[in-house]
């Protein structure tokens, strides 16, 4: 029988509450040691959580990282740390997850080029691309049950008035997962992009974006991402998210957020029945890290969606004037 591989994890971040409330063993993974983020500032909470796992605990991430008994680390720290934790682990020559966005600008995404030289494998992750319906999404698009592809549309919308994390725009808050979950549709380079954002509910900073991305095999992908929601109406963290993909032969539509029981209290809540994206994650990372599925890590995701972030802003800031991206953008 082969043994759970011993997984690392830093951070104790919004994420890291599934690991938590999961109540079955993790298939062919085992948490084994927790460590705060490398600020130190969710120490508290990352030693209630290694407790409640029955993990061990180090107050020294760094410790973690290059611990010789984890070949694999799960980095929950919030946005603004990953990188450092990240790094460090890669420089281990450790297999890490890391949720979207382990990145977000182009002079990050060298640091972690150089530090994959040391031997380290990266599984850059996002939440859609792990909940079933996005599994599935994926799955038949990528077995050709769709026909040539023609167009994508998602949304994404948030409740309004809801404080935005660390000052986050909408673009920030909402943007990453949607282009990560579409770059994993198509591999044509990004050809052109129109964004516009503003302030349209009262919640700044910006709260909405409108976007169309013109694909290089003329795929058309529109976007919508907005907090508008009024906030008594329930929804998952991650939002009221919709999704469609048109093909030559079908469509599928998809709606991750629905698959969750509607619980009345004090006030509403979601209560999700199919499992955590997290725990698609955690069992993915050790997959990969048992030799189960074979180590394909690269940046090539992380690019192209960093490209195309960049490509977005840029063009915000020029409206209505469109933005090409440029030699080694978007797709390359």
């Amino acid at each position: 029988m082969t043994l759970p591989v011993p997984v690392g994890v830093i951070g104790a971040g919004r994420l890291t509450a599934a690991l938590v409330d999961y109540e079955a063993p993790l298939r062919g993974a085992r948490i084994a040691r927790w460590a705060p983020s490398p600020s130190g500032a969710d120490g508290s909470r990352a030693a209630t959580l290694a407790e409640r796992t029955g993990a061990g605990f180090t107050p020294d991430w760094n410790a973690l990282a290059g611990d010789p008994s984890l070949p694999a680390v799960f980095v929950a720290s919030d946005e603004s740390e990953r990188i450092t934790a990240v790094e460090a682990a890669l420089l281990a020559g450790k297999i890490v997850c890391c949720p979207v966005p382990a990145v977000t600008h182009s002079t990050e995404l060298e640091r972690l080029s150089a530090a994959l030289s040391r031997g380290g494998t990266l599984m850059s992750a996002g939440m859609l691309r792990h909940t079933p319906a996005g599994k599935r999404a994926l799955r038949i698009a990528a077995d050709g049950e769709l026909g040539t592809l023609h167009s994508l549309y998602a949304a994404v919308r948030l409740p309004w008035g809801q404080p935005a994390q660390r000052g986050q725009d909408i673009l920030d808050g909402a943007g990453w997962e949607i282009f990560d979950f579409l770059l994993s549709l198509t591999s044509a380079p990004v050809r052109r992009v129109h964004a516009h954002t503003g302030t349209l509910f009262g919640s700044p900073p910006d709260d909405t974006a409108v976007l169309t991305i013109r694909f290089a095999d003329d795929v058309i992908a529109t976007i919508e991402l907005s907090r508008c929601l009024p906030p008594a109406v329930p929804v998952p963290p991650s939002g009221d998210v919709e999704v469609e993909v048109i093909g030559a032969r079908q469509a599928i539509r998809i709606v991750p957020g629905a698959t969750a029981v509607q619980v009345f209290g004090k006030g509403t809540a979601l209560r999700p029945w199919v499992e955590d994206p997290v725990i698609s994650m955690v069992e993915e990372l050790a997959a990969l890290a048992s030799g189960e599925t074979p180590r394909v890590g690269h940046l090539d995701p992380l690019r192209r969606a960093v490209a195309l972030m960049d490509a977005v802003r840029t063009q915000v800031q020029s409206y209505p004037a469109s933005v090409e991206p440029g030699a080694g953008a978007a797709g390359q």
